[in-house]
């Protein structure tokens, strides 16, 4: 494990506003703090500081440029992130808003929604709770298209060209005419967090319970399984986002075959979600962590299951740890890569503790932290793979972390990972804690 030295605030690339989109990277180098750590195996490469506080980021590519598009505080930005060592910015699109968690873009990249919930100003300045659904085609001159009244914490596009958006509350939204998109009176569930399809386009909820939808028609999603927590709570609270992984590899079981009920997870049978706690004393058993589900056999209604939860110290599954942080401990946005048959690595975002990189076994859904970055004052909100070494951490204090992973280079001991856990004792970020109450006060799951 390395112990950070303090970094000057070198800019490696500079340049002021937006005025030459794609002609400059604003990435810097930014102190980390006295006793930050890092694990062997990842690389600090820089920071992003003018996209704080940032919230939420999705990745696209469009034609042969690989894009990072960023919701935070300010607006939508969006970035090339071909060379993800060296951002470029490629245009920005000024819209105060709160809170729009995960950030939904079309597949193509030529548009995305940017939702409110508890207000937003809109650009003639009126203030207004609702979806915006934004021209991105052209970033160099992104426009808004259209909008409708209906706050939302998050909201998400259940078909690929975002005809259709389901939002956190609910409610379904008919944007096949982008410029005067409108209630459908249709509803996905009773709200959640937040939704998430995956790549073979089945969409799982963020509620409790959690649902299983097939969108074919995104007007009307027909639920094909749901499942709650079994792990007392907090996960039985504020379920946050999702992955389902090797969704495309997914085969249904034969019923007549001899292992049908064998629980054993096959490819796309494996579900990782997330629940966020909010004001917990503890980073132990009584804060927010990532769990496995399985999916086995819920296309034909069997509920999905939760096997196991991964929470710190240790990288084990613990329960009742000394106290971390005073304001509590929680995961926060995650995502998911495979690297090898039989295991998928998570870049998960942990608040006050930076970004955790977890390794899950594809068949048992078993969790091993490999690997960690831990800014001292860090409020990371959402971690993003760019591609299979780097990883972007939008962050509320900091604005974008780049770092980069080596799966080749030495995981750290589980000292070493206890003693990174213990680092930030008593850091609190007021971003952070701000958004945990935001996120206890808007979820429409009850939290």
């Amino acid at each position: 494990m390395r112990k950070v030295a303090l970094v000057s605030a070198l800019f490696l690339t500079m340049s002021v506003g937006f005025a030459n989109p794609g002609q400059a990277s604003f990435l810097v180098q930014m102190d980390l703090g006295p006793g930050a750590f890092m694990s062997d195996n990842v690389t600090y490469i820089g920071t992003i500081p003018i996209d704080s506080p940032g919230v939420a980021a999705a990745v696209r590519t469009v034609g042969n440029q690989r894009r990072l598009y960023v919701s935070g505080a300010k607006g939508l930005t969006i970035w090339d992130v071909t060379n993800p060592a060296l951002p470029t910015p490629l245009g920005h699109y000024t819209l105060p808003h709160f809170q729009n968690e995960n950030m939904g873009v079309s597949a193509d990249g030529s548009k995305a929604i940017i939702s409110t919930d508890t207000f937003g100003v809109d650009r003639n300045g009126s203030t207004s709770n609702g979806v915006h659904i934004l021209d991105t085609s052209n970033p160099a001159n992104i426009r808004r298209l259209g909008f409708v009244a209906s706050g939302n914490h998050t909201s998400m596009c259940p078909d690929p060209a975002c005809n259709y958006i389901y939002g956190s509350s609910g409610v379904i939204i008919d944007a096949t005419n982008p410029a005067a998109p409108k209630l459908t009176g249709r509803r996905w569930g009773n709200g959640g967090h937040a939704l998430n399809r995956d790549p073979s386009g089945l969409v799982i909820s963020d509620s409790n319970p959690r649902l299983v939808l097939d969108v074919s028609d995104p007007a009307a999603p027909r639920v094909l399984s749901s499942g709650k927590p079994t792990v007392k709570t907090p996960d039985g609270l504020l379920q946050h986002n999702n992955v389902r992984t090797r969704a495309l590899e997914w085969v249904p079981r034969d019923p007549l075959a001899p292992d049908y009920n064998d629980p054993t997870l096959r490819p796309g049978e494996l579900m990782i979600g997330n629940s966020e706690s909010n004001v917990r004393p503890n980073c132990g058993g009584n804060a927010g962590g990532l769990s496995s589900w399985s999916m086995i056999n819920f296309d034909k209604g069997e509920p999905i299951k939760q096997l196991q939860v991964f929470r710190p110290v240790n990288g084990n599954w613990v329960d009742g740890n000394p106290a971390v942080n005073a304001l509590g401990c929680s995961g926060h946005w995650f995502t998911v890569r495979d690297i090898s048959p039989t295991t998928s690595l998570i870049a998960a975002s942990w608040y006050e503790h930076g970004i955790r990189f977890i390794e899950v076994d594809a068949a048992t859904g078993t969790f091993k932290q490999v690997g960690f970055f831990n800014p001292v004052v860090t409020e990371a909100g959402a971690a993003h793979w760019i591609d299979d070494r780097y990883v972007y951490s939008i962050d509320y204090a900091r604005g974008i972390d780049i770092v980069r992973f080596d799966p080749a280079a030495e995981t750290p001991s589980e000292g070493e990972i206890q003693a990174s856990w213990l680092a930030n004792l008593g850091a609190v970020g007021e971003q952070a804690s701000l958004e945990r109450y935001a996120c206890r006060t808007s979820a429409a799951d009850g939290t």
